[in-house]
């Protein structure tokens, strides 16, 4: 962060709207907290610039994004389907997963999931794991099996109403979402997290809008934000967070 400290900053308020999610992302009222917002921040002062953080529904905050009136998608796995709208800056490694809070057995892949026409997914709308990912939930909801929530408290309250049987995403935001929420807690020794096949590791980070940013804005922010992750700024922030050995399977630091 210190050498980033010699850039000349942004030429305007960085607009960076988010939703809620887990510990990665927090609100209480206005007041922005957890791992993301903690990052911007500290990357804004030690570089001069100002992010205008706001609670957003993850929906929206995808639609501002491709409309150019935000700045950032943060956290955003990288999609070719994004990159048209923005630059993605990679910032750890995650892989998604079967969640589901019954026992019995489950999936164990996409297309398993899929010849069960009973199934239903119940999943953040907005978020993707890559080309599979998308493919599959296309397909539910073409079925009418897809249950879709504003963000992973609304997925926790569908598998525990029983409209869905699982959902799919990385482990840590769901249990981070339990751990936030007293009423959620007791739900966490319920948790079971299955690998699916076709869900493998992938990058996930943040965007950096190609309509809204200037290049000058663009090339400071990402040399910053690389720089903290290769420094392990960010992987800090992600252990200062979560419980030892609770981030195993579902994020760990870019490789070399």
């Amino acid at each position: 962060m210190a050498a980033g400290a010699t850039q000349a900053g942004c030429s305007r308020i960085i607009e960076a709207p988010m939703a809620p999610v887990g510990l990665s992302v927090s609100f209480d009222g206005e007041r922005s907290s957890g791992i993301y917002p903690t990052l911007l921040n500290e990357l804004g002062a030690a570089i001069g610039c100002e992010f205008r953080i706001q609670r957003m529904p993850r929906a929206r905050v995808q639609k501002m994004f491709e409309s150019g009136q935000a700045d950032v998608l943060v956290p955003a796995s990288a999609s070719p389907g994004r990159d048209a709208d923005g630059e993605f800056v990679p910032l750890v490694q995650v892989r998604a997963s079967l969640i589901t809070l019954s026992p019995g057995k489950a999936p164990r892949s996409l297309a398993e999931l899929l010849a069960l026409r009973h199934y239903k997914l119940a999943v953040v709308r907005g978020f993707t794991f890559g080309t599979a990912y998308d493919q599959a939930i296309a397909t539910l909801r073409a079925q009418r099996r897809l249950v879709e929530e504003p963000d992973a408290a609304g997925v926790a309250r569908a598998l525990r109403q029983g409209l869905a049987q699982a959902s799919v995403m990385t482990a840590n935001i769901f249990i981070g979402t339990l751990t936030k929420d007293a009423d959620f807690a007791p739900l966490i020794k319920h948790v079971r997290i299955e690998a699916l096949e076709e869900l493998g590791w992938s990058e996930s980070g943040l965007y950096l809008s190609r309509h809204s940013l200037t290049d000058t804005d663009r090339r400071a922010l990402r040399t910053a934000l690389t720089q903290s992750a290769r420094s392990g700024r960010v992987w800090q922030l992600f252990n200062d967070s979560y419980p030892p050995g609770s981030l195993a399977g579902s994020i760990r630091p870019l490789l070399p």
